[in-house]
């Protein structure tokens, strides 16, 4: 009898602790790495936490159960931030089975690829912005069009230029904090093209040159694979939003399910669907809504992305 009060007593110890794990970013041409020396700090926790040489750590989660919430206030490490900084405000959700997962990204990395990303975009932008200043020079020479619609032409160009180039920096950082490492293989095709600058359109940064659909008949089980992934996504984002309470509660799964679908949206985006992209867009909205607030700025940039492809 006392041995098995005292098993039971080990694994109602075992039960009161969560295990967590800190690495790097992966990014397209390299994985992720666990990432030692780390420290951590979470509300309700008296001490920090230091991650191993594997990147592990524990804390205790006294008097909380599976599905309870526990949030991380600080972390730091000498040349490293976090990737995601939402995630300091944003509840962790506790499992006894899975482990909470922080991602930190190298300072000098990050300000290297942001440079690199925005390079790509001015590039891009440039680029567009002269053809299509050229088409409308040509356009007015050969009489196709008045030099009243040239001015307005021109003008709705050099507006649509500008609302781009005052984003890139905010999407360039977004985009270098990405963790390849937590995408599918079509999404980390989306995410390369857009930071290597292939877009297309002047006034969206994220309707790119790389067309799913193109690619996805050269490759009749990619199609498939795709179709059924889109399908699965619109399913899985319904339901979501049927269980309102379910989203407040379990913050992760839902974040997780708005950037399968916003990923969704520019897909259709791109290939002309505007009506089902920016459905999806608004589901995103309501999502985001529900966990941070109408004025959030996960909100708004939804919002944005929205308006530049009306």
């Amino acid at each position: 009898m006392i041995t098995f009060l005292y098993s039971m007593l080990c694994v109602w110890a075992s039960a009161q602790v969560q295990v967590g794990c800190v690495k790097t970013i992966g990014r397209p041409d390299k994985q992720g790495r666990p990432l030692a020396g780390v420290t951590l700090r979470f509300r309700g926790v008296v001490n920090a936490v230091t991650s191993a040489k594997d990147g592990k750590f524990s804390i205790p989660v006294s008097g909380k159960k599976d599905g309870d919430a526990c949030y991380l206030i600080s972390v730091a490490k000498k040349g490293y931030e976090i990737a995601d900084r939402g995630s300091l405000s944003r509840g962790y959700v506790v499992s006894s089975s899975v482990p909470i997962q922080i991602v930190l990204v190298s300072t000098a990395e990050l300000d290297k690829e942001r440079q690199r990303i925005e390079r790509n975009a001015y590039r891009v932008a440039e680029k567009n912005y002269n053809k299509k200043k050229a088409d409308i020079e040509k356009q007015l020479a050969d009489m196709e069009i008045s030099k009243e619609e040239s001015r307005l032409k021109l003008e709705q160009l050099e507006m649509s230029y500008q609302n781009y180039m005052s984003l890139v920096s905010d999407m360039a950082d977004r985009y270098a904090r990405t963790d390849y490492d937590q995408l599918d293989s079509m999404d980390v095709e989306i995410n390369k093209c857009i930071e290597d600058g292939e877009l297309e359109k002047a006034d969206s940064l994220i309707h790119t040159v790389f067309d799913p659909e193109t690619v996805l008949e050269r490759n009749r089980q990619a199609k498939q694979e795709i179709s059924e992934r889109k399908a699965l996504a619109l399913q899985a984002l319904k339901r979501l939003l049927e269980e309102k309470s379910a989203i407040v509660k379990d913050t992760e799964y839902a974040e997780k399910m708005v950037n399968a679908s916003m990923a969704l949206a520019r897909e259709y985006a791109t290939s002309g669907e505007m009506d089902k992209a920016m459905e999806l867009f608004q589901e995103c909205v309501e999502i985001m809504r529900l966990i941070y607030g109408d004025d959030s700025e996960k909100v708004i940039t939804i919002k944005q992305e929205m308006n530049l492809l009306k």
